[in-house]
């Protein structure tokens, strides 16, 4: 694997070419023990000759699980890697009929947060989520790799991307944030792509939301769901605490992308959709989308989030009809965003709301 890295990159700019060649390359080396992800694949940003690539090494355990791995590759007078320290030697090797290279190993799984911290804030920042803006967005939830495979089969089709991840809140949120990064990566998905996750309102208190707001921090989308509250006053004073907490949170973290605000209302009215987007507009917490209920009049409501620049959302995607989907993608002229629990009813949703 080393000696084609070196023989097809060396000295070449490292774009997604080179990467795609490679890939077919590597398809017909019949490697047994390891699974390499070749668009994962990035140079040393010091040393040219050095270069990172994520791998699936050897199956260990009692459950024979394959060990995630980054693999440094890098020629044997080149320093041993500055980002990752104390990796685990694999060995030392000369190339035919060129120089001496050494390959190391360091642990890179979904529960390795530190190491892929240090591969998107050292290596490849391109990986990062980023806020949604304009974009029509199907927000997977389940697997992110499962997601991510029809992302990319879907833009080499039609030309767009949908790219969006989705976490239902509650549990593992730090845990389904670097899922979801890691996936990223291997899957070499440098497109724009959202993490969003829907943090549900307790009647009693705002200190759960909270909670859940710090370990989401790296997420670039924040649903906040007011459902329970009912009444759209009540509603509007949670909505502007809790984004200015997220503002809050994010700059003391040091998290310098942006991120899209998403308001989750009851039952409502075009009117009280109007009421509720001119007065967080007024006091500076503009919701970039806005989940209503598929069951309301959804030309009018669009009609309402497009005088505010925002974009329509859709709760449970694969439970809706054929009939209402349609209905939503004409009323939203293509800006909107629908959840789906899973990668399986994507193409087809996606089908019935873009055409």
């Amino acid at each position: 694997m080393a000696n084609l890295i070196f023989d097809l990159a060396e000295r070449k700019p490292l774009n997604d070419e080179v990467r795609n060649r490679l890939a077919a390359r590597a398809a017909v080396l019949r490697l047994s023990t390891i699974t390499p992800y070749l668009r994962s694949l990035v140079r040393d940003p010091v040393h040219p000759s050095a270069y990172y690539l994520a791998v699936d090494g050897e199956l260990r355990g009692s459950e024979r699980q394959a060990e995630p791995l980054l693999l440094y590759m890098a020629l044997a007078n080149a320093p041993t890697s500055s980002i990752y320290y104390k990796p685990l030697l694999i060995g030392r090797m000369r190339r035919p009929n060129g120089p001496e290279f050494v390959v190391n190993a360091t642990p890179f799984g979904p529960g390795d947060h530190e190491n892929l911290d240090k591969y998107v804030a050292q290596l490849d920042s391109g990986f990062l989520p980023r806020p949604q803006r304009s974009r029509a967005t199907l927000a997977i939830g389940g697997d992110p790799a499962a997601a991510f495979e029809f992302f990319r089969a879907y833009g080499k089709r039609t030309g767009r991307n949908l790219a969006a991840l989705f976490h239902s809140g509650g549990t593992g949120i730090r845990q389904a944030y670097y899922a979801a990064l890691w996936a990223a990566i291997r899957a070499g998905w440098r497109d724009e792509y959202t993490i969003g996750i829907e943090i549900k309102v307790e009647r009693e208190s705002l200190d759960s939301a909270k909670e859940a707001i710090l370990d989401a921090a790296g997420y670039t989308r924040f649903a906040i769901d007011t459902t329970c509250l009912g009444d759209p006053k009540q509603c509007l004073k949670v909505w502007e605490h809790l984004h200015e907490y997220i503002r809050q949170t994010r700059s003391a973290l040091k998290f310098t992308r942006g991120f899209d605000f998403e308001v989750v209302l009851p039952a409502s009215s075009p009117e009280e959709l109007q009421f509720c987007l001119q007065s967080l507009k007024e006091r500076d917490h503009a919701p970039q989308l806005v989940a209503v209920p598929a069951a309301g009049p959804l030309p009018e409501l669009a009609s309402v989030a497009r005088q505010y620049q925002a974009i329509l959302s859709l709760r449970n995607g694969e439970s809706l009809s054929a009939g209402v989907l349609r209905a939503v993608g004409k009323a939203t002229v293509g800006r909107v965003n629908c959840n789906l629990a899973g990668a399986a009813p994507a193409e087809s949703v996606a089908e019935e709301l873009l055409g």
